[in-house]
């Protein structure tokens, strides 16, 4: 069966085919680490995770670039609000959600650009677009994209001239030549970062960072353009504009979009988890309760572009459900030590499950990454494990062929669950694990200091910051964070 991807583009399944063969190339709209990542960071983080090895196993050699916004309005504020600078502000946020995802057991992209390393290829980019004709400059330095100057701009989202303006962000501006315009350079402001350019010093616009990093890493063109349902407008709109209106050419031949996770209000509807509507759920705080594992399998749990409402019920299920696959594998282990007998039993029944289950993983997996249905095959391996588990008595023992599809079975359940990134060792590997060590350890610092034993408490805080973790004193007690 070909490998089938919903292109947002089209608006329908296609079958994937490279621009090179046995090569993929992938890039997918990162964080702006201003602040903690929320649970919403987490899921398309996973969710393109499950796409990169799912190709992989396919036998593509796959170049995967997720970008860091690191120069951004957001970030500015921060560091304005903080009082810190700008790059400690990024730098801090991003370390922590690289935590985080290894917590999630997410395989670190090929690359991962910042957009501050890179302004050298986003003025060059500019200077392009000006050239052309399709950016000018305005008084004061700055400079704009004139959207009208791309006939097709609007193609991505489908929206017309005037929903391009209406609930987007978009800056108002009386120098620019089109209301629709969005800035590709931003002159320089008093207490803002800035490097120079041929139009005075300033920073570069959202927009353009992921055209210059992509073009870099990948080139002109490339297979793959992710990222979440609501970077379709204005974001990955400008992204094509501004990139195609450099090269002539296709930025993406398939984009991909994840849906959003949304949080449940009181009047029982449901709204999108963001920070600027001060509704969101911290991704450390919620790796901390269930373990990564857990809240992986919550995200995958639905299909990558459906809509999620994020609930400690749904929570709880997930980690219920890993737990049940978990258990069947110790089952399977526990049937595997009985020594085989020959007259055992065949487990005809585990042998019919794995091949149904295997058939139907891959179908799943192949028809848009359809992740909810490959974990049922998951499932369907367990639950036949479990029936024959229950009805084992002490004299129970597999054949030496039971033994073989028993074993089979267990390499196929491993295989597959590792395929979505699940772990079927029982460990725990989360956040919260190391979060309670960090938090037993300023607990023995505290009551050192109340003791008068203040070397040992003064050799604990050296220790942490040795590890990154830096310790804050206040009245009401003692604070913690990653440096």
């Amino acid at each position: 069966m070909a490998l089938r991807i919903y292109n947002t583009l089209s608006r329908k399944k296609e079958e994937f085919v490279p621009r090179e063969a046995g090569k993929v190339s992938m890039y997918v709209c990162g964080v702006t680490p201003y602040a903690p990542a929320h649970v919403g960071h987490g899921r398309f983080a996973v969710a393109f995770d499950v796409v990169r090895r799912w190709l992989e196993y396919r036998g593509y050699e796959v170049t995967y670039v997720m970008n860091v916004t690191d120069v951004e309005d957001k970030i500015i504020a921060a560091s304005q609000r903080e009082g810190r600078d700008w790059r400690e502000v990024a730098d801090q946020y991003n370390k922590a959600y690289l935590m985080d995802l290894a917590d999630l057991s997410v395989l670190l992209p090929t690359v991962m650009p910042k957009a501050s390393e890179h302004v050298e290829d986003i003025i060059a980019l500019v200077e392009e677009l000006i050239e052309s004709g399709h950016a000018y400059v305005l008084d004061g330095g700055d400079v704009a994209f004139h959207v009208p100057s791309f006939p097709e701009y609007g193609r991505l989202s489908r929206r017309d001239l005037e929903q391009q303006i209406v609930g987007a962000r978009v800056e108002a501006d009386e120098r620019k030549k089109d209301a629709q315009d969005f800035f590709l350079w931003k002159a320089a402001k008093p207490g803002e970062p800035s490097w120079d350019s041929p139009w005075g010093p300033g920073r570069p616009g959202w927009h353009i960072e992921c055209s210059a990093m992509s073009r870099k890493y990948l080139g002109e063109g490339f297979d793959i353009h992710g990222g979440g349902a609501d970077l379709i407008f204005p974001h990955h709109e400008n992204e094509i504009a501004q990139s195609e209106a450099a090269s002539d050419g296709c930025l993406a031949r398939y984009w991909m979009h994840n849906g959003m996770t949304n949080v449940a209000r009181e009047d029982s509807d449901e709204e999108k988890m963001s920070k600027s509507l001060g509704n969101v759920i911290g991704l450390r705080d919620t790796i901390g309760r269930v373990g990564g594992p857990a809240l992986r399998y919550y995200y995958i749990a639905a299909h990558y572009r459906s809509d999620i409402p994020f609930d400690d019920k749904a929570l709880e299920q997930a980690a219920s459900a890993l737990e049940r696959l978990r258990i069947g594998r110790q089952t399977m282990d526990r049937l595997l030590e009985r020594r085989p007998k020959p007259n055992g039993a065949d487990l005809e029944e585990i042998e019919e499950a794995r091949l149904s289950a295997g058939e139907d993983f891959h179908e799943a997996m192949d028809d848009d990454f359809g992740t909810s249905r490959a974990l049922a095959a998951l499932h369907g391996i367990v639950g036949a494990v479990n029936r024959v588990g229950a009805e084992a008595s002490a004299s129970f023992a597999p054949s030496e062929e039971g033994r073989h599809r028993l074993s089979t079975a267990r390499e196929t359940l491993v295989e597959l669950s590792g395929l979505l990134g699940l772990s079927l060792d029982g460990r725990r590997v989360g956040r919260g694990f190391a979060t309670d060590l960090v938090d037993l350890l300023v607990d023995v610092r505290r009551k050192a200091r109340d003791a008068g034993q203040y070397a040992i408490a003064d050799q604990v805080r050296s220790r942490l910051a040795e590890l990154g973790i830096v310790l804050e004193d206040r009245p009401d007690g003692t604070s913690w964070r990653l440096k």
